[in-house]
C-alpha cells in the first residue's frame, strides 16, 4: 500500500462541501423517501394501513405520496384500495439505499 502524496495540488473537487452546497430534499421529496424507506425495510411490500401506521402521515397525505410515488415508478399499487399492496419498484430501491 503506498501513501498518499502530499506534494500534490489540490483539485477544486478536493474542497469539501458546505451546507448551502449540498443538496436541500423539499419537505415533500423527505416524505417520499421515507415511504419508500419504510416500504423497503419490511421487505420491500407492504400495505397502505402498515404505512399509514410506520409513518406521521395523515390518511389523505399518504394517499397523495403514494399515488405520486406510483406515477414516478418507485412504487407499483396492486390490488383494490381496502388490500392494495404498495410494492417498491427497482428504482424505489435506489432511492430507498440512498444512491439517486
Amino acid at each position: 500500500m503506498t501513501a498518499n502524496d502530499t506534494s500534490r495540488v489540490g483539485s477544486d473537487n478536493s474542497d469539501s462541501q458546505t451546507t448551502e452546497d449540498t443538496e436541500i430534499i423539499s419537505e415533500h421529496e423527505e416524505r417520499d423517501r421515507r415511504i419508500v424507506e419504510e416500504t423497503r425495510a419490511v421487505g420491500g411490500t407492504t400495505t397502505r394501513r402498515d404505512l399509514l401506521s410506520r409513518t406521521d402521515l395523515t390518511l389523505d397525505e399518504l394517499e397523495n405520496r403514494l399515488n405520486k410515488l406510483a406515477d414516478g415508478e418507485y412504487v407499483d399499487l396492486i390490488g383494490e384500495y381496502e388490500r392494495e399492496l404498495v410494492v417498491l419498484t427497482c428504482r424505489g430501491e435506489q432511492v430507498a439505499g440512498g444512491s439517486r
